[in-house]
């Protein structure tokens, strides 16, 4: 009796035991997927647990609303699974993932694997929003590396200098124009045209911008310093034929060589002129070119009115002492302590002498 008492007990436990297994591993399908889902999201939290504060502030703070739906679906889960043991937990994740180990123990892990899925829904989004400000703010921090190597080189004498020579080209450009009468505007400007010119200007520049954004470890100053003597070489060259071109139109109204003197004297003023802005600052400098524009305008107007009516050599020679005396003018104001503070402009300033005064000329007909 004893015997069979036993191997019916035997029996028993061996049924229920097979029973167990077949009702833990039920859905296969199921556990399998929750399986491959709880091991992504693991990865992914992992890579959300390793960004920075700064970073996972400012994505919560974009993208939040998927965090909120992600815990309207863990509320959900624990609501209709949990156990006492798993609502002992110290948290609501915690408590999730102990619903979720029960759910798998008992072999259909499907709703816990649901909350899995939209979790990793949200992480995705969150830590791609990361990879994102990161690459913002190291593009940030290399345009504000980049810049200020630029302004060391342009604020040094020897750009300054380099500057100063291509903005004193442009304005000998821009002044003989400015003094040549309304019909000679289309003079010389086939020649402005170079196209060639703003290949190579774009050239050197690409060029330029690629070693002040390299790396520290690998950025070379001397390179970069060579490369905008190149650049500011190339763009100073890319004004002369038109300016050599309208030195030789001048002699058809009214420049002799006597008036060249005075022409010549113009272009000292301009260079020295600009030297002087690229040390002060384009918008220290302001003040003094509208000061000395504001008080030789009407001289000058009258000067260019009478050479326009005559265009012979005296008035053109008038028309050029009128315009030494502004020019010596904002030469004095800038080194006199007119224009104080310090650093190189990017570009001439504005407005220059004398195109502004031709404007109100035109302007006045």
């Amino acid at each position: 009796m004893l015997r069979y008492l036993c191997l019916l007990a035997c029996t028993n436990i061996v049924a229920c035991t097979t029973t167990q297994e077949t009702k833990l591993a039920r859905n296969p399908d199921a556990i399998s997927q929750f399986n491959t889902t709880r091991t992504r999201r693991g990865e992914l939290r992992a890579e959300w647990g390793k960004a920075s504060t700064q970073d996972r502030e400012y994505c919560e703070t974009k993208l939040g609303e998927c965090e909120v739906q992600v815990s309207d679906r863990r509320d959900e889960l624990v609501s209709n699974y949990s156990t006492p043991f798993c609502k002992a937990k110290s948290n609501a994740e915690e408590e999730a993932v102990c619903v979720g180990d029960d759910l798998l123990h008992q072999g259909d892990p499907s709703p816990a694997t649901r909350y899995y899925k939209a979790d990793i829904w949200c992480l995705e989004k969150l830590n791609g929003c990361v990879a994102q400000h990161q690459e913002k703010r190291a593009a940030d921090s290399k345009l504000a590396v980049t810049a200020q190597r630029r302004k060391a080189i342009e604020s040094s004498p020897q750009g300054m200098l380099w500057h100063a020579r291509v903005a004193a080209t442009s304005e000998k450009v821009k002044y003989i124009r400015a003094t040549l009468p309304p019909d000679a505007d289309g003079e010389c400007r086939q020649v402005a045209e170079d196209t060639d010119c703003e290949v190579s200007i774009k050239r050197f520049g690409t060029e330029l911008d690629g070693e002040l954004s390299r790396l520290e470890a690998e950025y070379d100053a001397k390179k970069s310093l060579k490369l905008y003597e190149q650049l500011t070489r190339t763009e100073a060259s890319c004004y002369e034929p038109e300016l050599k071109c309208l030195s030789k139109s001048v002699a058809k109204y009214g420049e002799t060589n006597e008036s060249r003197r005075w022409l010549q004297r113009n272009f000292d003023l301009l260079e020295k002129r600009q030297r002087l802005i690229e040390q002060a600052g384009e918008i220290a400098a302001e003040p003094c070119i509208e000061s000395a524009v504001a008080n030789h305008q009407a001289d000058i107007v009258q000067s260019y009115r009478a050479y326009v009516r005559e265009p012979v050599l005296y008035f053109r020679t008038q028309l050029h002492r009128s315009f030494v005396a502004l020019h010596n003018s904002e030469i004095d104001c800038l080194g006199g302590g007119g224009g104080g503070g310090s650093g190189a402009g990017a570009t001439p300033v504005a407005p220059t002498s004398a195109p502004a005064l031709r404007s109100v000329i035109d302007a006045d007909g």
